[in-house]
């Protein structure tokens, strides 16, 4: 389950981070050249952390607008126990680290992105990729595929799993 966490954190930065590169699909900036600058002071240490839970709102937010709430998951909202495997490799500062390396401009977040994909066409809004199984390393991938490609094309794609009943 920590590679999953792993994956789902290091996801979950990139997508958050291209996420508010122009075109922009939410209106967050936490990941903008002066959030630290901002950020650092309130919460010391754990302003990565902060960065983070931000992103993770905002992206939320615009993605349960767009595919509803009830039995769907996506990538800013999964089960608890794997919400809580990504929040705890964000309290190791270098594991942390580890996770934002690659957002300092859109080229490296899209090339550290396309490694861990499976690659997909994007459709334009919601986009059902299965029902949640055992591992989400296969679906993580696919969700990752479709951020890729929607990114470089210029839409915007929201991919969602069903809660297994």
């Amino acid at each position: 389950m920590i590679e999953n966490a792993s994956t789902l954190a290091e996801l979950r930065v990139l997508v958050g981070y291209l996420g508010e590169q122009a075109p922009a699909w939410w209106g967050s900036h936490f990941f903008g050249q002066t959030a630290m600058a901002f950020l650092t002071p309130v919460f010391g240490r754990s302003a990565r952390q902060a960065q983070y839970q931000g992103v993770l709102e905002a992206a939320r937010l615009v993605h349960d607008e767009h595919i509803g709430i009830g039995r769907t998951l996506h990538l800013f909202h999964m089960p608890e126990h794997y919400e809580q495997g990504a929040a705890s490799l964000l309290a190791d500062r270098d594991r942390a680290e580890a996770l934002f390396a690659h957002i300092d401009s859109t080229e490296r977040a899209q090339a550290r992105l396309e490694a861990l994909t499976m690659p997909q066409e994007a459709k334009e809004g919601p986009v059902a990729v299965g029902d949640l199984g055992e591992s989400l390393s296969t679906p993580l991938a696919t969700m990752a595929g479709f951020y890729l490609d929607a990114f470089r094309r210029g839409i915007q794609t929201y991919p969602y799993l069903r809660e297994a009943q």
